[in-house]
């Protein structure tokens, strides 16, 4: 099984509209509801892969509701901690005119003590069920940056893969925990960094920063440009041609691909392939279905990969 942790959950809701106008009432030609967060998108692509997975967080309110029942259409299985407060939103525009999606996120409602702590046995109840974990997306704002780090570093004793798709803080405290896959993109990376990656020289120090933290698979999106990963030392490059459409959860559409290619051969390298093709046929599309799993195989053998010297 699959463990996804996904602590601040959302429901997404995409607007299409003719034309966007900053200052002025706009209009929809229609709407989109779908369950999101990193993690559950995660979840949701993984399922077109026929993958046993569940997804733990917290959730709550009249939006926590219609998430779960949203989850329910999907035959995703989940289990929440049950708060008061509201479930977040997030919500897209997409501007049909010029061809741009704008994206809101809602930051979350602060969890309690006690309610982490519930959290905690959950999540000890699950993980030893589990043979990969993915600790993947943003933390309610009160939580504490180390959360993550506690959550991974509790799989330790345990044989499975550790996956790790955060930013800030969290991001780089979870980093000690020494997780197999991480998977940040470009901008998350130079945030880290606290400096920008314009060039090849760039890329090969950011991974040399990577290095000290072991971790086998580092990989960095590059959103239309493709991603970067690094294996035992080497440097490849992925690519598709980028297309037009909604690229919001493309990068968790990608790692999704990525995980799934990796348990089915333990190849990182067509692993990567089949996390690009993911990526590309998500943006065609507001989620990705079981119909479109053929479509990823046959894309994943148009990416090219190159070795970054």
């Amino acid at each position: 099984m699959i463990l996804i942790v996904n602590l601040n959950p959302s429901l997404d809701v995409i607007f299409y509209t003719e034309k966007f106008l900053k200052n002025k009432v706009n209009r929809s030609k229609r709407e989109y509801i779908m369950p999101g967060g990193k993690g559950i998108n995660v979840a949701k692509t993984l399922k077109i892969f026929n993958e046993k997975l569940k997804v733990l967080g917290f959730c709550g309110g009249s939006t926590g509701i219609i998430l779960k029942q949203e989850l329910k259409k999907r035959d995703i299985d989940f289990d929440f901690v049950e708060v008061q407060n509201n479930t977040r939103f997030a919500i897209g525009i997409k501007d049909l005119s010029k061809k741009e999606l704008t994206v809101l996120n809602g930051v979350g409602s602060e969890i309690s003590k006690s309610k982490i702590e519930e959290f905690f046995k959950i999540y000890r109840n699950n993980i030893k069920y589990a043979d990969t974990l993915i600790v993947s997306g943003s933390i309610p704002p009160n939580m504490p940056y180390d959360i993550y780090f506690k959550i991974l570093k509790e799989a330790d004793k345990l044989n499975i893969i550790k996956v790790l798709d955060a930013k800030g803080k969290e991001f780089i405290e979870a980093l000690k925990s020494n997780p197999h896959v991480i998977k940040p993109n470009k901008e998350e990376m130079e945030d880290v960094l606290n400096k920008t990656i314009r060039s090849k020289k760039d890329l090969i120090n950011a991974f040399r920063f990577i290095e000290k933290f072991q971790i086998r698979y580092p990989i960095i999106s590059l959103g239309k440009k493709g991603a970067v990963i690094s294996i035992d030392g080497k440097i490849y490059h992925s690519f598709l041609p980028p297309i037009d459409g909604i690229h919001w959860g493309a990068g968790d559409a990608f790692l999704a691909g990525f995980i799934y290619g990796l348990r089915k051969t333990n190849d990182p390298l067509y692993s990567l392939k089949i996390a690009c093709a993911t990526g590309y046929v998500k943006v065609k599309k507001e989620e990705l279905s079981l119909d479109d799993k053929n479509e990823i195989l046959k894309y994943a053998e148009r990416v090219s990969i190159k070795e970054i010297k």
